[in-house]
């Protein structure tokens, strides 16, 4: 894997080069053979480019190991001399003077260091020389002998596609078969293209084949076709093949006249009613080539185009419509064909002694009617002790890649896999380190592509956006699954299905990308690069210098001190996640950790950071989320490539208190971190000089900022002002009774889209309602005489509006043609309010309404029934009188008969909720 073995590597070779070129009487010759290592690094990356997803004989494979292990010791070179470099050649704030002191006291020798970048890099060059293959890089050769022992090289079939298991049924795709045909056989004036459109295995090539074999189809249309789009297709032959069936589908000979296929097939057809699938679409262009075949006229024919491309499915779609979205089985579905398949029985139950593995294995299958007809099968033949299944359940992955009835799945994502850019297969490949089901935020996957190196910079973009466009193509390719979606439609959390996760943990072993802790053995000679160190035995005698990434995952069986001891068999590690481990005090051995990018210690009982975390000068992020930290050491402002400083601890047990969330105190100086993205939550301090600081932070996309008293609103307006990029913004004031003076922002920043404010508002600001990118606010402890409605309802993109004690007025009242889209609204503490007023047109779009403890609102809102797309009605504590009126026997009844989901919760004594379902 060309991006993996040789990124790395790429970028630190001018960081050597700058270091090496600070240090005085540096000889030239050193440079020079650092400035060759680039260049043999693009070597290897051509080479091992070429070979990337080929099949070639064992000595090729051999090679190709042998490249990937030299590109590797390259990356390994260069980082040890950058672990050994001071910190001058990291930052350039430290002085000249401070490393002379340290080589005058020898605690520094940089010729001692250089001396030994070259004795490696001649050792480098002499392993490069052995390797037979690199001989005819750059020659030609390299290519030829590549595709001698190749089978990628064989011509595409454009029939049918072949029959995969299952592929005689369209068990539970009878729906959308039926709206497919209605699609097909309803009479419109033009030609019509059809996408459908799903993740390997979900069935899109079944469902199609089995809705154009139909003879209510054939009948409509007088010529048909199907061909089979490969992924480096030749568009001649294609045309020819569905020239071919056109002509046979009506039993006619193939027109001879002229010598243009092309033209050919476009007067074949020529007023003809044609029905034709292109399976298996990857790019628009490919699209784009194909589509300029056919005939323009209005001759009412269909195209049917199935891909793995969300955004091709889009492009050859006329509309939404017309695009079918393959997700899967629904759970009763998937058993039953399952159980057809694996017991030859339908509409039968499971035998009871196969039953709880049975549910295992569909569930590891997640409703891909391909894995579900694949496994069944291999059960079928299997003899029928349970332990046998069991041996199926737990090898399922190992499986999937040698059993015959199941490496088609290997096979159909071996290419999807094939078609990414270098750049995305290292983030595609990143999915294996969590565990099977595990769903990961997306700013912690973003910034941990960062750390690793993965991420390129673009001119005008930050790294996190061009990460963030990086994951929305591997989820529109349907490599990578959205967990949970933002209310913008943003992918909140990702995750990879349970079979693709069996997929990229194969490739990862292959290109020693990553290693399961279960399998590291001493007497290995692989070098572990990403590890869980969740079980790791140092008796092993395992060397670990070499680990880049290491993670713990939520287990208890690791202690504090043996996760010391772990620590101090690294060296040269970047990415560091100790979440949920076992810690009371910060590990000194991370201090030892030169190299480290990327820190979290969230979920810990870590209290205090040593001042001497400012040696970690490459750190960018630090997440201390949930620990009990609430002092940031002077150290960390001279961590000037900080991105992430992430530090607060919410304690919620029932209702959000003011003492709910705390957040840190940090030294003066804070405007020296001017790579900050993110800044949450920190503490003003009495005099502003925090707060006025902040205006230096012109890159912050989110900030989060508690104990504001009055007097530094003002401020805070002013350095908010300066933050043109910040999107969300998090403000608490010193108490409930400390007002937000938050009215002298003229300028607010353009990309706002999430604002919390906490803390008494005399007054609305105004410049809220000028946010037209808005899209959740949170009002929490405001206590507006006025309602904040007149002005919120101005926001003509906010999907999401909180209130908590925000009015003290006893009606609230939504007019006619407000908040066109929102979709949640929460109203939690209006200790005055006995009277809510819905009137018709307003919130169209509104699916949650959520009622909390309005101890005098007794009624239901007046007009609630004009709420006609609310699903929704969510209830804490709100009075006996409000509730009883949702009874079924209750007049007041039918105002919310339209609502489908109406729960209570009453809190108890002990703290629990009791829960009343009303639906």
């Amino acid at each position: 894997m060309a991006e993996i073995a040789v990124s790395a590597a790429k970028v630190l070779v001018p960081m050597v080069l700058h270091s090496l070129s600070q240090i005085q009487n540096s000889q030239k010759d050193i440079q020079k053979e650092v400035a060759d290592l680039g260049v043999i690094l693009h070597r290897l990356d051509a080479y091992l480019a070429d070979m990337d997803g080929k099949e070639g004989n064992e000595q090729h494979k051999e090679c190709v190991k042998d490249v990937l292990e030299a590109a590797y010791h390259i990356e390994d070179v260069l980082e040890e001399f950058m672990f050994y470099v001071p910190h001058r050649f990291h930052r350039h704030t430290i002085s000249y003077k401070y490393d002379e002191l340290a080589y005058a006291a020898k605690l520094w020798n940089p010729f001692s260091s250089v001396h030994e970048l070259l004795s490696k890099i001649t050792g480098v060059k002499g392993m490069i020389n052995n390797i037979v293959a690199l001989d005819k890089l750059g020659s030609g050769n390299c290519r030829t002998r590549m595709e001698e022992g190749s089978t990628s090289g064989s011509k595409p079939d454009h029939q049918v596609a072949p029959n995969f298991p299952g592929d005689e049924e369209i068990v539970g795709f009878e729906e959308r078969g039926e709206a497919l045909i209605l699609q097909l056989t309803k009479p419109v004036s033009r030609n019509r293209t059809i996408s459908v459109v799903g993740p390997v295995g979900s069935g899109k090539t079944t469902i199609v084949k089995n809705v154009y074999e139909s003879k209510r189809i054939w009948r409509q249309f007088d010529c048909h076709a199907w061909v089979k789009v490969s992924q480096s297709f030749n568009i001649e032959e294609l045309i020819c093949s569905m020239l071919k069936q056109f002509c046979e589908s009506r039993k006619e000979p193939i027109p001879s006249e002229g010598t243009n296929t092309q033209a050919k097939l476009w007067h074949y057809l020529q007023q003809k009613r044609y029905v034709v699938v292109l399976d298996d679409i990857w790019r628009k262009e490919d699209w784009e080539l194909i589509n300029k075949v056919f005939p323009s006229g209005s001759s009412d024919s269909r195209i049917i185009v199935t891909t793995r491309n969300s955004d091709v499915s889009s492009f050859c779609a006329e509309s939404a419509e017309f695009i079918h979205n393959l997700t899967g089985l629904p759970w009763p579905v998937a058993w039953d064909l399952f159980c057809e398949k694996a017991f030859q029985i339908a509409n039968e139950q499971c035998p009871p002694e196969f039953e709880d593995l049975s549910q295992k294995i569909v569930k590891r299958c997640e409703g891909l009617p391909l894995a579900i007809v694949a496994v069944g099968s291999l059960l079928s033949k299997k003899q029928k002790p349970p332990s046998e299944w069991e041996k199926v359940h737990d090898s399922l992955g190992s499986e999937i890649g040698s059993l015959s009835d199941l490496s088609t799945m290997s096979k159909i994502l071996l290419p999807s896999y094939a078609d990414l850019p270098t750049h995305l297969k290292s983030c595609f490949l990143y999915f294996c380190i969590f565990p099977e089901d595990y769903s990961i935020d997306r700013g912690t996957l973003v910034r941990l592509w960062i750390a690793e190196g993965f991420v390129s910079k673009k001119r005008g973009e930050t790294r996190e956006e061009v990460a963030g466009y990086y994951l929305s193509e591997l989820i529109k390719r349907n490599l990578v699954h959205t967990s949970r979606l933002d209310l913008d439609g943003q992918a909140r959390y990702c995750r990879v299905l349970n079979l693709v996760h069996e997929f990229i943990i194969r490739k990862s072993e292959e290109v020693n990308f990553f290693s399961l802790t279960e399998e590291l053995d001493a007497s290995s000679s692989n070098k572990v690069r990403r590890l869980c160190i969740d079980c790791i035995t140092l008796s092993q005698g395992r060397d670990l210098n070499y680990v880049r990434s290491a993670f713990l995952f939520k287990r208890s069986n690791v202690s504090a001190s043996s996760i010391e001891q772990i620590l101090r068999s690294f060296k040269l590690v970047r990415v560091l996640d100790l979440r949920y481990a076992p810690l009371d005090k910060f590990p000194k051995a991370i201090i030892l950790l030169n190299l480290l990018r990327y820190l979290c210690l969230r979920n810990t009982k870590i209290k205090e950071i040593p001042n001497s975390i400012k040696k970690l000068s490459y750190l960018e992020t630090l997440d201390l989320k949930q620990t009990k930290v609430t002092i940031l050491p002077e150290g960390i402002l001279q961590l000037r490539n900080l991105r992430h400083l992430l530090v607060y601890w919410y304690n919620i047990k029932n209702y959000v208190t003011w003492h709910s969330v705390v957040g840190v105190k940090i030294a003066r100086g804070i405007g020296a971190l001017t790579n900050l993205q993110k800044l949450s939550l920190i503490k003003s301090d009495k005099h502003h000089d925090i707060v006025k600081e902040l205006k230096a932070l012109t890159q912050l996309r989110k900030l989060g900022l508690v104990d504001l008293n009055r007097e530094g609103g003002k401020h805070l307006c002013e350095s908010v002002e300066k933050m043109k990029h910040l999107s969300t913004l998090d403000v608490t004031s010193a108490n409930k009774e400390e007002s937000l003076d938050l009215d002298d922002m003229q300028n607010p920043p353009h990309h706002l889209r999430r604002l919390y404010l906490k803390g008494h508002l005399r007054q609305f600001p105004g410049w809220i309602s000028k946010l037209s990118n808005l899209f959740r606010i949170r009002l929490k402890w405001s206590r507006l005489q006025d309602s904040p409605l007149d002005a919120l309802q101005e926001l003509p993109n906010l999907l999401e509006l909180e209130m908590v004690d925000a009015f003290t007025g006893g009606v609230l009242v939504f007019e006619a043609g407000w908040f066109k889209k929102l979709k949640i609204l929460h109203i939690e503490q209006f200790e005055q309010l006995d009277t809510v007023v819905v009137e018709q047109g307003v919130m169209p779009m509104l699916k949650k309404l959520s009622l909390w403890k309005c101890v005098k609102l007794e009624m239901l809102p007046l007009g609630i029934n004009n709420l006609t797309k609310i699903e929704e009605l969510l209830l804490h504590d709100m009075p006996v009188e409000f509730t009883n009126r949702l009874q079924k026997t209750h007049e007041d009844r039918e105002m919310v008969g339209h609502i489908h989901f109406i729960q209570s919760f009453d809190l108890q004594a002990d703290g629990s909720w009791s829960l009343k379902n009303l639906s």
